[in-house]
């Protein structure tokens, strides 16, 4: 389940961070106003995660920020997890050959997206 917040992390698409005054990192300058990386580069980052852009449901790995950080840390994050724990674990258990009808290079992604198709074909 972490595996899928890390991977899949709809962070990317609703927080935007912002500089508040310049600030050098990394030999960087990022000037005050200017937009910093997405929560969701940090979740692909090599030094944290090895292989960070294959999705590896054996990585049990709680490092990933799809939920925030700190003071803006997402208040729901314990009952999505729950969530998620009981909708999987519901659904594989009733459907346990439930598997892709097609290649996953076939599906087609919305908009450029990680994780939202327009179509997934199933079959068990």
């Amino acid at each position: 389940m972490e595996e899928l917040l890390r991977f899949f992390s709809i962070a990317q698409l609703s927080l935007i961070r912002r500089a508040t005054a310049d600030v050098e990192i990394g030999g960087t300058l990022i000037r005050a106003g200017e937009g910093v990386a997405a929560l969701s580069a940090a979740d692909r980052d090599p030094e944290a995660f090895a292989d960070p852009d294959t999705f590896d449901v054996t990585r049990d790995k709680r490092g990933h920020l799809a939920f925030g950080s700190g003071p803006h840390q997402c208040l729901g994050r314990n009952l999505a997890r729950l969530e998620l724990r009981i909708v999987l674990g519901a659904l594989f258990r009733r459907v346990p050959t439930l598997r892709l009808a097609t290649p996953r290079d076939e599906l087609r992604f919305v908009n450029g997206s990680a994780f939202s198709v327009s179509a997934l074909p199933v079959a068990w």
